[in-house]
């Protein structure tokens, strides 16, 4: 139940900022700490309602957020066979990684629509996405731990 809650507060608040900084992921974090603490179900029930919420309010064409989410899932899982998935370093690598591939796979699917994009694909775009997961990542990652798996911080 309380997991419940806290994705229900965690998706309202990632919407939320997702209003006032447009074409940045807040949602993402979540679903790494999810995976990270071994909630493979819940994180899949997660990763669908938050594919339809952002996918539904894109101006792009259906699959970007599908796209990263699967790329997310693939680093993630195959960088978790040689390293230990808590591990910060892991996860910065892992942030750096979907920053860059999301820049990248929504850059694809705008030209494959004659779309011009503003920002394009440009380091500060990237560089702003990493912090923004690095910093929820850290927050959600301490508040999940001591408040929903009950472990000390």
């Amino acid at each position: 139940m309380k997991l419940a809650g806290f994705l229900i507060i965690f998706t309202f608040l990632g919407v939320w900022a997702q209003f006032f900084f447009p074409s940045t992921d807040f949602l993402s974090p979540g679903l790494v700490v999810m995976l990270q603490f071994g909630l493979y179900k819940p994180a899949v029930w997660a990763a669908l309602a938050w594919m339809l919420i952002q996918e539904g309010t894109g101006g792009l064409a259906f699959g970007t957020v599908i796209l990263s989410y699967l790329g997310l899932a693939a680093f993630f899982f195959c960088g978790g066979a040689f390293l230990k998935v808590n591990n910060v370093l892991f996860t910065a690598f892992l942030f750096l990684f979907l920053s860059i591939f999301n820049a990248w796979v929504i850059a694809a699917l705008a030209s494959l629509q004659d779309l011009v994009l503003a920002w394009g694909f440009s380091i500060e775009r990237v560089v702003v996405q990493t912090g923004v997961y690095l910093g929820v990542w850290a927050s959600t990652y301490i508040f999940f731990k001591k408040y929903l798996i009950h472990e000390p911080v």
